[in-house]
């Protein structure tokens, strides 16, 4: 077990630097973001995250799930690799290039209902550029993980976010060109990709289109629209529904706060990269299904540590200045800040819920995957229609937070009926518990920075006297303390 572990391990690591590489543009580049030199309100701000928003919600659109369905069949099914992702890459460019050819004519039409305005067509179109390239470039990352290259998926990401992050230097520090700024670098940045990508599916790319393996792709992956709208409607519809329920300033002092929160996201994405390919290979092996029960344990163990330690430290860390009246998220935004760790720990029932898809996938039943997602749309939309008007945006993350808990009980009650795994309530169960007291003190008492570090120190010790660990799991801890002592030695 413990060697799976390790490679899943190794793996999750090496996509978790380049997923946070990946991501990390909209961190580099808050300071300037939040800096009305370049953008010029926290209003703008919000037109930023309306984009995004849109481009979010047609991605699912674009694939159709036929990236699932191709990940899956690479490892499960009948039909050779070559036929399972020609057929699948042909499908979505087809698909792709005619949903951007009906943006790019409609998008004064669309900038009215998702704005306000007509004035956003550029916008909308720049987006419909953006959504057609990274919908193919997307698919040969597709072909690293099932042959487990993430150094190799890892550089060609890490390759991305540095010339975006050129691009944007470009664009928005020097041109002043604000969102359209940011869309042009993107644009940009999605070209490039895609043609860097180009020869890493060479080996299985054929001009093959068969439609039995088509509608075996289709059977899986049309079933995740559903799943896919409803869960992008718990993800961005907080976005979306503040604009109407509060304002665009509110929305933009929000977007800039959740991207801190997001990044328990960014760990669980990472992880989803390397666990699907894992336990999809593993389905097979006598003691798969304990291997899962203990992947879930470490991961929420992690994704809790992680919550604890970010929500005590983060706000001394947004407030370092960067020169005079500057500062790493500027104090506009500082208000927002109290939101992050109620985000960060939406995430982690996210988390949850990706471990717990084993069941879905291996046994085929992806159709159930749009009732979890769907229960918690409706959880969403509804607590967002209360909780916002009434709460501002506490009550938005809060919203989210009862949406991605919803995901996981209701996924969980699933699986456990058709894939049955023996997980380890106890220890899932006092890892919640320590979770909920730490950010019950956060909230309740605002301990100061010393008693906070003190706190955060002090959980080993509360772990090890509840005999929290296994013998196995602290002779193994023991055994990698001394090797890397004699390794810094």
């Amino acid at each position: 077990m413990i060697d799976h572990l390790k490679n899943l391990a190794r793996h999750s690591s090496v996509y978790t630097i380049s997923t946070f590489v990946q991501r990390a543009l909209g961190f580099v580049m808050l300071p300037i973001y939040t800096n009305p030199s370049y953008l010029a309100s926290r209003s703008e701000y919000g037109d930023l995250t309306l984009v995004y928003t849109f481009t979010a919600f047609m991605t699912i659109i674009y694939l159709y799930g036929m990236d699932a369905a191709i990940l899956r069949y690479f490892f499960l099914g009948k039909y050779r690799r070559e036929e399972v992702y020609s057929t699948g890459f042909w499908a979505v460019l087809v698909n792709a290039l005619f949903l951007s050819m009906v943006i790019f004519l409609f998008a004064p039409q669309l900038g009215e209902i998702i704005f306000g305005s007509l004035k956003y067509q550029r916008l909308i179109q720049l987006t419909a550029v953006i959504l057609l390239f990274d919908s193919v470039g997307n698919l040969p990352y597709l072909v690293l993980r099932a042959e487990e290259k993430s150094l190799h998926f890892s550089a060609f990401r890490i390759g991305r976010f540095l010339l975006e992050l050129a691009l944007n230097i470009v664009f928005v520090v020097f041109l002043k060109k604000g969102v359209l700024g940011i869309l042009y670098a993107n644009a940009i940045a999605s070209i490039a990709n895609l043609l860097a990508m180009l020869p890493f599916q060479k080996k299985y790319l054929r001009k093959i289109w068969r439609w039995p393996v088509l509608k075996t792709l289709l059977l899986f992956g049309l079933p995740m629209i559903p799943n896919g709208v409803a869960y992008l409607t718990v993800e961005v519809s907080d976005k979306f529904l503040m604009r109407f329920l509060l304002n665009k300033d509110l929305l933009g002092l929000y977007s800039a706060n959740y991207k801190f929160g997001s990044i328990l996201l960014l760990v669980v994405i990472a992880f989803r990269n390397a666990w699907q390919p894992f336990f999809l290979k593993l389905a097979k092996e006598a003691n798969a299904r304990q291997i899962y029960a203990r992947v879930l344990t470490y991961f929420t163990l992690f994704g809790a540590l992680l919550i604890v330690t970010a929500s005590f430290f983060i706000e001394y860390l947004l407030k370092i200045p960067l020169g005079a009246n500057h500062h790493i998220m500027n104090k506009p935004y500082w208000p927002g800040i109290k939101i992050i760790p109620i985000v960060l720990t939406a995430y982690l029932f996210y988390g949850i819920y990706v471990n717990l898809t084993v069941g879905v996938y291996i046994q085929k039943k992806t159709r159930y995957m749009a009732l979890f997602t769907g229960l918690a749309a409706i959880t969403n939309v509804g607590s967002n229609f209360y909780l916002m008007p009434h709460y501002g945006i506490m009550g938005a993350a809060v919203a989210t937070l009862l949406s991605y808990l919803v995901m996981a009980i209701t996924i969980f009650v699933a699986n456990q009926k058709i894939y049955y795994v023996p997980y380890e309530y106890g220890r899932l169960a006092f890892i919640l518990f320590y979770l909920t007291g730490m950010l019950t003190i956060f909230y309740l008492f605002s301990p100061t920075w010393p008693l906070r570090l003190l706190i955060v120190a002090l959980t080993p010790v509360l772990f090890y006297l509840f005999r929290f660990f296994k013998k196995e799991e602290l002779a193994f801890l023991l055994q990698t303390v001394k090797k890397a002592g004699k390794g810094q030695a």
